[in-house]
């Protein structure tokens, strides 16, 4: 069935007239006729995406499907924001050829789910896309005010702008500016008659008044000179006065109280009613983002990608979260509303809207707007309390706006750490090889570089302080440190959301705790992140930006994490760190965490020499660490396991692929092991060196060959 709404809130229901309604939150346009697809492009290419696109069912004589296209505002419409709206449909409709009938604000239209039946054919009116963003209504005015029309179609109805305050370019009649330097003669011979000419002329300049910008006397001074200087010939004076009270009179009754008065007012008294002399241009809203960047440009930028501005705190640049920059925007339009003489400039200057519009254009002032790339770039620069350290040589400097640091620590560095010493030589067991390993992974993590390419697996079965000691680095390190959720790491059936990664810009460490038994890191991710690629991610409702990681992965858990595909890549990233001494209960301390961070710039200080240590000789891993890795790749390397029982290396050996993935296959799945494809098991085989070669007869490796005491069925019965 056919069913139709009025896209706005009103009344109470049954209420349906344009008076009843009081809300609407979009604009929307019919294209309902000629090239539709045209049309649209045209629209998407200066308005933007619509939020949702509608097939409304029927089809043009052409063939193509005829569409409703909705722009959805960041708020409902209300008062006279109203009549914006419905200005806006009417002159997008007549912008591209769309159905004029949407100026009306109770015009109803097809609801997405229901039935076109015309033509005794129904058609299901069906939503096509969604999801585009929402638009401030006054930006959207602007868009449409700067759209041209549609080349080709004509305009049946065009706004008129002696009564409409926004100029939508004439809806296809060109620019009102336009008409300053053209002549225009009797008779229609310039495109236009005089008539409409002065009408434009007369329109733009009430507006001027109305919203302060000149009197009304200057005014009409102005629409004399127009008709003087450009219309050939001159209107005589009384048939242009006439002309101007009609539509100065008709102008007043549409915005009552605005001072605009009336010329033969403005002869005789200089002024408008209610109008305390020109307004200076200072109150534009480009003036006043200019006063607001004059203010606080050196303490404020905006990052656009990242839809955020940070503000300087003394020690770092902070992201600002409580909309403050809007706050001094709107310190900045009541200081010039205070200012202003006019009484309509004052409620303009006060308005929700201009000072949205104040911050909207500081963003882009060249003392504000800046990239994602110039944050946080040194590497090698640790911002602390005390000032910056410079980890190349561990010396201190003071805090630097220009160094755009948006990270500090909680920690300065200063002093020492006994507990902190006392704790790892408990955790470890008294193995001094590994406390010394584990300050110069800290050091080194407390860069940005990730040359190592490492992965750092804290293991332990509990009660071992591996949890203590990360949480201890996290709460120092501050906004250096991050804490992600395991599977972040883990293979999962799905994606993760962009803004996961987005968190991670600028962290120098990535801390994750508590792996689950069965669990499998995600490989290819892990290789990403430890690679030192750069990163795309956005934050929400926000654009995609790059950023290379400096970030160093630290995991710990009681389970150890299966891998596939064990190779040299893995191999060279994975450190298995040993936590294996088990505090008894009798000797564990509650308030041992509260005791660590109490030393917190003895144990930064202690972090820092680490780093110095580890330029001078690297990671190095002890003989535990490297043990534990070898041990942690051996029960994993489940091909490897499978060669060395079932096959012989050799140069001149040489084996059917067919043949040697068949054992494969019957061997791992007899031992619970992931079997994967043919393809994938040529691949690993490759990497591990093994040669491939096809004859005329099929496809072999060279290097090696199956036992010939071991059978498939063997293989299956020795399980």
């Amino acid at each position: 069935m056919a069913l139709y709404v009025i896209p706005g809130t009103v009344v109470a229901p049954g209420q349906a007239s344009a008076e009843h309604i009081v809300q609407m939150q979009v604009v929307l346009v019919d294209l309902d006729g000629g090239d539709i697809a045209a049309k649209r492009a045209h629209l998407v290419r200066h308005l933007g995406p619509p939020s949702l696109e509608v097939a409304s069912g029927g089809v043009t004589p052409e063939g193509q499907a005829k569409l409703h296209l909705y722009w959805r505002l960041t708020e409902p419409a209300t008062g006279e924001d109203l009549a914006t709206v419905c200005r806006l449909r009417h002159a997008i409709a007549v912008k591209v050829g769309g159905d004029p009938a949407f100026r009306s604000a109770h015009q109803p239209i097809r609801v997405a789910g229901s039935v076109h039946a015309k033509g005794g054919q129904p058609r299901l009116v069906a939503i096509l896309s969604s999801g585009g963003a929402d638009r401030d209504l006054t930006e959207f005015a602007e868009a449409v005010l700067a759209m041209p029309p549609l080349a080709g179609v004509g305009s049946e109805v065009a706004p008129d702008p002696a009564e409409d305050p926004l100029d939508f370019n004439g809806a296809g009649r060109g620019e009102v500016t336009e008409l300053f330097a053209q002549v225009v003669r009797e008779g229609g011979a310039d495109g236009l008659t005089r008539f409409e000419a002065l009408s434009r002329i007369i329109g733009y300049w009430i507006r001027r008044c109305q919203d302060g910008f000149v009197t009304a006397a200057q005014a009409w001074q102005e629409i004399q000179d127009y008709n003087a200087a450009r219309i050939s010939p001159p209107w005589p004076e009384d048939r242009l006065r006439q002309e101007a009270e009609r539509l100065w009179r008709r102008a007043e009754a549409s915005h009552p109280g605005t001072g605009a008065g009336e010329p033969d007012q403005a002869v005789a008294e200089g002024d408008g009613p209610g109008d305390d002399g020109p307004l200076p241009v200072g109150f534009t809203e480009d003036a006043l983002a200019a006063a607001f960047s004059a203010q606080h440009g050196e303490d404020w930028r905006h990052v656009a990608v990242w839809g955020a501005w940070l503000t300087w705190t003394g020690t770092r640049w902070e992201r600002e979260g409580t909309l403050r920059a809007f706050d001094l925007a709107r310190h900045v339009c009541r200081a010039a509303a205070n200012r202003a003489n006019n009484a309509r400039v004052r409620t303009k200057l006060s308005q929700a809207a201009t000072v949205a519009a104040v911050e909207r254009l500081a963003r882009a002032d060249r003392r504000h707007a800046t990239t994602a790339e110039v944050w946080d770039r040194d590497p090698w620069l640790l911002n602390t309390p005390a000032g910056v350290v410079d980890l190349r040589s561990g010396a201190l400097a003071p805090h630097d706006r220009a160094l755009c640091m948006t990270k500090i620590t909680t920690a300065a560095p200063r002093g020492d750490c006994p507990a902190w010493l006392a704790f790892l030589a408990q955790v470890t067991g008294g193995d001094a090889e590994l406390q010394a390993y584990l300050r110069r992974v800290v050091g080194y993590a407390l860069t940005g570089v990730t040359t190592e390419h490492a992965l750092f697996f804290l293991y332990g079965t509990g009660a071992n302080g591996k949890s203590v000691f990360l949480n201890t680095l996290t709460a120092l390190l501050g906004d250096y440190a991050t804490v992600a959720p395991m599977d972040m790491f883990m293979a999962t059936s799905g994606e993760r959301h962009p803004t996961d990664m987005a968190g991670l810009r600028g962290a120098r460490i990535v801390t994750s705790i508590e792996t689950e038994q069965g669990s499998r890191w995600a490989e290819s991710k892990l290789k990403a992140l430890t690679g030192g690629d750069r990163i795309t991610a956005r934050f929400m409702r926000q654009d995609f930006f790059e950023f290379t990681p400096q970030f160093k992965l630290l995991v710990a858990g009681n389970h150890k994490p299966a891998i596939r595909n064990v190779d040299e890549a893995m191999r060279r990233r994975l450190h298995m760190v040993p936590f294996t001494v088990t505090i008894p209960p009798a000797r564990r301390d509650k308030r041992l965490p509260e005791r660590l961070l109490a030393e917190r710039d003895g144990i930064l200080a202690w972090a820092i020499e680490g780093c110095l240590e580890w330029q001078r000789v690297g990671l190095r891993p002890p003989a535990t660490v490297l043990a534990a890795t070898d041990e942690y790749f051996e029960a994993e390397d489940a091909l490897g396991r499978w060669i060395e029982e079932c096959c012989e290396r050799g140069s001149q050996h040489s084996e059917a692929t067919a043949a040697l993935y068949a054992s494969w296959k019957a061997w791992a799945e007899a031992s619970g092991e992931f079997v994967g494809s043919i393809k994938r098991f040529s691949q690993t085989l490759s990497a591990r060196g093994f040669s491939p070669h096809r004859t005329s007869a099929q496809r072999c490796f060279i290097g090696l060959r199956l036992r010939a005491n071991t059978t498939h069925s063997e293989i299956e019965m020795e399980f």
